[in-house]
């Protein structure tokens, strides 16, 4: 080997300069690219996309929109068409889900058109009803009783999709949890395993959960047995260490949705997280800002401390303001009853 192939190439000084300009006129561009395609500046592009031939486009689009948030509230007409007039229930279910993130009353008027549908003749409708009001969520709340009555359709899908749509929104904790119950010893075993799944990821097993459950890690069908063995293995409500860690999750933005989602289903048991969530009144999130109010008001009387900072928010969006409301008469209706019996031990 010569002494000239293992000398070093060595660039000179107006290379170097050349080379670092590139890089510099590259990351430039990148990040003008990035500025361009990220955001409310994106908004525009992302509408038109909504309108496209393709199912896949629509969806893909819709769920960028939804990442962007209140900021895309020019986008809630055509994402309300897409949810209720789009022919893919996958398309359905974005729009929905991307206007939960953007708008709650729009994501309502969602939930109001399919509503009156899961009573419709067509079965794929009502199907299709189930799965778009479960990708609202939370925000879904009202629909729960119509939920239950589909749960005992003729139709094993359509009672597999409410009881999927019902997890999704899991407040009110109890009705919602006996369904689950319910489909727990329903005939079919796909539902019987869409019950357990719901416990397993989703809803925290109830008293009477557990007693359906515990049996079922001995069932034929070993999906549904490893399932059941998830839920039982789930912490359960009064888990201090439990709710510290969904506490701690508050304080994560992607997190918070379901930290939310879970210390609302757990009522009084939550109250360990309420300076966390009181805080979270003030997120910039309508969907955070309702979750929070649901939360609170699930905890009821133990959560009296409050009240001053609920009756003192002014949220500027209906949604939110009817959530704290409630919540409001929650902790004041609890406090009143739990004063009752000390009220009558009393000397008159």
């Amino acid at each position: 080997m010569t002494d000239a192939a293992s000398t070093p190439t060595v660039l000179s000084s107006r290379e170097i300069q050349l080379h670092l300009l590139g890089l510099v006129l590259l990351l430039g561009v990148l990040g003008l690219w990035y500025w361009f395609s990220t955001g409310a500046r994106v908004v525009p592009t992302l509408i038109e996309l909504l309108k496209d031939d393709d199912p896949s486009t629509r969806i893909v689009a819709a769920e960028q929109l939804g990442q962007v948030g209140p900021a895309a509230r020019s986008a809630v007409p055509q994402l309300l068409s897409q949810a209720t007039q789009d022919g893919s229930q996958h398309a359905n279910t974005t729009a929905a889900t991307a206007l939960k993130w953007i708008d709650l009353t729009a994501a309502r008027r969602v939930m109001t058109h399919f509503v009156p549908r899961l009573q419709d003749p067509d079965v794929q409708l009502r199907r299709t009803a189930c799965a778009v009001i479960g990708s609202l969520g939370p925000i879904a709340k009202p629909a729960v009783p119509a939920l239950l009555a589909v749960t005992h359709d003729a139709d094993a899908l359509i009672r597999r999709n409410a009881l999927i749509a019902l997890a999704s929104i899991g407040i009110p904790s109890l009705p919602i949890a006996a369904a689950l119950v319910d489909g727990l010893r329903d005939s079919s075993s796909l539902v019987r395993q869409t019950a357990v799944a719901q416990f397993a990821f989703t809803v925290p097993p109830s008293p009477d959960a557990v007693a359906v459950l515990t049996p079922m890690l001995n069932d034929p069908d070993k999906g549904i047995a490893t399932l059941a063995r998830t839920a039982l293995d789930k912490p359960r409500a009064g888990d201090a260490a439990h709710i510290e860690s969904l506490g701690m999750m508050l304080g994560h933005s992607s997190a918070r949705d379901y930290a939310l989602h879970q210390l609302a289903q757990l009522g009084p048991a939550a109250h360990d997280a309420l300076p966390p969530v009181l805080a979270l009144l003030e997120d910039e999130h309508p969907l955070i800002r309702y979750l929070a109010a649901e939360s609170i008001g699930g905890m009821g009387a133990v959560a009296k401390q409050a009240l001053p900072a609920l009756q003192r928010h002014q949220d500027s969006d209906p949604v939110v303001r009817a959530a704290i409301a409630e919540a409001v008469s929650a902790i004041e209706a609890g406090a009143v009853v739990n004063a009752e019996p000390l009220s009558k031990e009393l000397p008159r």
